[in-house]
């Protein structure tokens, strides 16, 4: 197995009839899969994709996305899978950056593209999955029709590149993490095989298949491993969830805190048969013990929490038998990662010392940042790739994540920036000044708190802020709490400290993250 789309060609062969995904009513055995990929990957063709072109998809989930992320493997093209919860400035700059040659959209979408597609730089071919289209008429059905069931007679090399992942910015733009078919099949074999994947897996896929969370931490290790893919579709509704697990005898998830959260405080969590359900994966953010806690008495089973980045892949996990007595670590790296925790001069640190994880860029780790090379030098140095956390070293290979170097915040699995959110918030013409930073969170892990300086004789409330801000962006980003202040703290450079404003909120705790 060399490149992404072996995965559905040789499963094909090795488990025809065998179910490889469930939505809904709808299930593809691995045969239909590979059938349907193949036809995909000629109807791209007959469109001039040719090996690099990039090919982007804005949907909610649905098994027309992994059956597209398949066929553009095969034909050579490097997917680009859209945050679904862009506006229209968001999506306008990641298609834009990109330059794909064809953005496929869910009929949800419709609009939103037909309004931006007037911004997009070049010419991008639009296609529905299906429903509303928009003139071109074109859907993805009607690309496939005819289309040959063959493999794309297409040499790909492994190392080439495969997807384009969009994570923020801590200049305010998302940077495209440009990955290849190597890196990925790498990191599906360590999720494999340190998560105790087997062909017998039922996975239950919760999270939104453009995050790595949902389509390479779940779906894609489980394809892999001949097993079979349950994806629910738009939101977490913990009632449908936990019936899930029970109808379809669940055997493996992936539920980021947030979610857990959720599900241990739903009044009926213990009417449902989850007896099915063996290992529970978890990680994006951090987990607060008590929810740990709670998790782990009423599911009664095996916990995985996993540690990694966009850039570097997943690189650590704690493992069920670790959770007894080690439950507050972070973890150790799996087996074909390479982990280095060093001081300010590169060297590595010792035992209770807390350094930078940095992480080999190969086999796991990402190209670079599409078209963003001072990013990418400034992350990737020496083959190494830095990832602003700051980890403490705890012996036999463990480590603990205590803060990050950057102000980035995770909320409920997705990373923030503060810079965006503090752009558009100086944009209201009653603020002086702005800092945003994370503060604790007991569901999302960190939410959003801005601290504002309003201008002179101006009047303006948190509400006036926050819609603000809703207006600009994705619901995700935009504040929780908006505080007042007369001058923020600086240091003698005129930098704000945003430490000081931090401090009232994390004060206690022993991490701050």
């Amino acid at each position: 197995m060399q490149v992404i789309g072996d995965i559905a060609r040789l499963n094909a062969k090795r488990y025809p009839d065998k179910k490889a995904l469930i939505m809904g009513n709808d299930t593809l055995t691995y045969s239909q899969l590979n059938r349907q990929a193949n036809q995909l990957a000629h109807g791209l063709l007959s469109l001039g994709v040719t090996p690099g072109d990039r090919v982007a998809v804005l949907s909610f989930n649905c098994i027309e996305c992994v059956i597209l992320q398949y066929a553009v493997a095969k034909c050579g093209g490097i997917a680009v899978p859209i945050n679904f919860r862009y506006k229209n400035e968001e999506l306008i700059y990641a298609i834009n950056n990109s330059n794909p040659k064809v953005l496929f959209f869910g009929a949800e979408f419709a609009s939103l593209v037909e309004e931006a597609k007037t911004e997009f730089i070049s010419l991008v071919q639009v296609i529905a999955l299906s429903g509303e289209t928009l003139a071109s008429g074109m859907t993805l059905g009607k690309l496939m029709e005819g289309m040959s069931t063959s493999e794309p007679a297409i040499s790909i090399d492994p190392g080439s590149p495969f997807l384009i992942t969009y994570t923020s910015g801590t200049t305010g733009v998302p940077k495209g993490v440009l990955a290849s078919h190597a890196a990925f099949l790498h990191i599906y074999t360590g999720l494999a095989l340190e998560g105790d994947v087997h062909n017998g897996e039922v996975t239950l896929v919760t999270m939104p298949l453009f995050h790595t969370g949902g389509m390479h931490a779940l779906v894609q290790p489980t394809l892999l491993m001949g097993g079979t893919a349950v994806i629910m579709g738009k939101g977490f509704d913990p009632e449908k969830i936990l019936d899930a697990v029970e109808r379809y005898d669940i055997s493996m998830t992936m539920w980021v805190p947030t979610m857990l959260a959720m599900l241990v405080n739903h009044p009926k969590v213990t009417k449902y048969r989850l007896v099915s359900l063996k290992k529970i994966w978890y990680g994006s953010s951090a987990i607060s013990p008590t929810i740990l806690e709670a998790s782990m008495a009423i599911f009664k089973t095996g916990f995985y929490q996993w540690y990694g980045q966009t850039e570097t892949g997943m690189v650590s996990v704690l493992r069920p038998e670790d959770h007894a007595e080690r439950s507050q670590f972070t973890g150790r790296e799996m087996f074909n990662a390479d982990l280095r925790i060093v001081d300010e001069e590169g060297k590595d640190t010792r035992l209770g010392e807390t350094g930078e994880i940095i992480s080999s860029q190969t086999p796991l780790g990402m190209i670079g940042y599409h078209n963003m090379d001072q990013a990418t030098q400034k992350t990737v140095r020496n083959g190494w790739i830095h990832t602003g956390d700051l980890a403490r070293v705890e012996g036999d290979g463990y480590f603990t994540i205590v803060d990050r170097m950057t102000d980035m915040i995770i909320s409920g699995a997705e990373n923030i920036y503060p810079k965006e959110i503090e752009d558009a918030i100086s944009s209201h013409p009653s603020v002086l000044e702005v800092a945003v930073f994370g503060i604790p969170d007991e569901i999302y892990g960190e939410s959003v708190c801005a601290v504002v300086v309003k201008k002179g004789g101006y009047q303006v409330t948190s509400d006036d802020i926050i819609s603000h801000c809703a207006a600009k962006m994705s619901g995700y980003k935009k504040p929780k709490r908006v505080e007042f202040i007369d001058e923020l703290p600086k240091n003698a450079s005129g930098k704000v400290t945003k430490n000081i404003l931090r401090e009232p909120y994390w004060a206690g705790r022993k991490k701050r993250v």
